[in-house]
């Protein structure tokens, strides 16, 4: 296969997927998180969940992750094992971050109507443990979640080489 250097535009198509990327596993963190008893999920009466709020708060996620995938995007894609030790850490460090910036984006609405209260730190920083618990509840996530992370470092890890493949 022959390769081409990329231009700009390609450059920055990759790092909108890597920031995608990382955006999405933010969002599936909390949606696992929310929907996390998948069995009464069924038997739940739809007009009685708070789907707004659920919304607000994915969206509110998806926006943290794709924050914290833009800030800690250089861990992601270098060679060998030394890089996929730090993609994962990253991981870890994007779902944190985007925990607590979703939380806190999440939340400005009742921010800006109620003003400031002191159970907002803990409504915050509890976003900070979306990882774990989401994990800890439904544990097939894991390895979801690992892949979207692998998915990332790859792609992340094509910009930084510099080259796509040409297909003839």
């Amino acid at each position: 296969m022959e390769h081409q250097t990329t231009d700009g535009a390609a450059s920055k198509l990759l790092k909108r997927q890597v920031i995608l990327t990382l955006a999405l596993a933010s969002m599936l963190l909390f949606l696992a998180l929310v929907f996390e008893d998948v069995g009464e999920l069924a038997t739940v009466d739809w007009s009685e969940l708070p789907l707004g709020l659920i919304v607000r708060y994915a969206v509110a996620m998806g926006i943290g992750g794709a924050i914290a995938g833009y800030i800690l995007m250089g861990l992601f894609g270098r060679p060998g094992v030394i890089g996929w030790g730090l993609s994962m850490t990253g991981g870890i460090l994007v779902a944190t971050f985007a925990g607590l910036l979703g939380s806190a984006i999440g939340l400005s609405p009742d921010l800006l109507s109620d003003g400031y209260q002191t159970r907002d730190i803990v409504a915050i920083g509890a976003g900070a443990l979306v990882l774990p618990l989401a994990v800890i509840g439904w544990p097939v996530l894991l390895p979801v979640w690992i892949v979207l992370i692998a998915r990332a470092h790859m792609l992340a890890r094509k910009r930084r080489q510099g080259s796509l493949p040409v297909l003839r």
